[in-house]
């Protein structure tokens, strides 16, 4: 029983480092996250975050998880009410542009390990992934098996391609986004779904 508490113990205090990190990340971004600031914040020492955490890059992969898991259920609340195989990968990438809309702090978590090609990623933040993409693949095959989509379609490298280019779409838009508007004349919402019609279009 005591044992029990005692883990119980721990497992809160590392979720309420998280939550800390968290905090500050919201606050103060990403690039400004350190074992130092967390320690601060939480009020523990720092020698105490590292029997939690081996680095800063570990509580960002924890924090990168538990994005990548928003995202997935974003991914599944916008395609479950769907029938059509086509308007359910319409809802691939606009889920992905609401998840940014709404939670810009873990959509930067999400790409931090994509971005920073010197870190590796392990096994769950690997797990993550591959749930995000199953999601999109399963669509895929199923709009295959009702022969909506073209045969030819490899679902696991279109996949990696809706990402890479949602993303960079995102981007762009986060950069460039009065830019885009005075040149082009349109919303950001309005250039997005020009970029989602060009998707569907390469799918027939």
């Amino acid at each position: 029983m005591r044992r029990a508490r005692t883990e119980l113990s721990k497992e809160n205090r590392k979720q309420f480092i998280l939550d800390c990190a968290e905090k500050l990340i919201l606050k103060e971004g990403l690039s400004k996250l350190s074992i130092e600031r967390v320690s601060k914040r939480s009020k523990l020492a720092v020698g105490t975050i590292y029997l939690y955490f081996d680095s800063k890059e570990d509580i960002i992969a924890h924090l990168t998880i538990k994005s990548r898991d928003v995202l997935l259920k974003k991914f599944v609340e916008y395609t479950s009410n769907k029938e059509n195989v086509l308007e359910k990968i319409t809802e691939i990438p606009m889920a992905f542009y609401h998840f940014y809309k709404e939670n810009p702090v873990y959509n930067q978590l999400v790409s931090f390990y994509e971005t920073n090609s010197g870190l590796q990623e392990n096994n769950a933040l690997k797990e993550a992934s591959y749930k995000i993409t199953e999601v999109v693949v399963n669509v895929l095959k199923e709009g295959k098996k009702q022969k909506i989509i073209r045969a030819d379609l490899n679902e696991i490298e279109f996949s990696f391609w809706l990402w890479g280019t949602t993303n960079g779409i995102i981007q762009l838009i986060e950069v460039k986004g009065n830019a885009l508007t005075e040149t082009l004349k349109q919303t950001e919402i309005e250039f997005f779904k020009n970029h989602v019609s060009t998707i569907i279009k390469l799918l027939k």
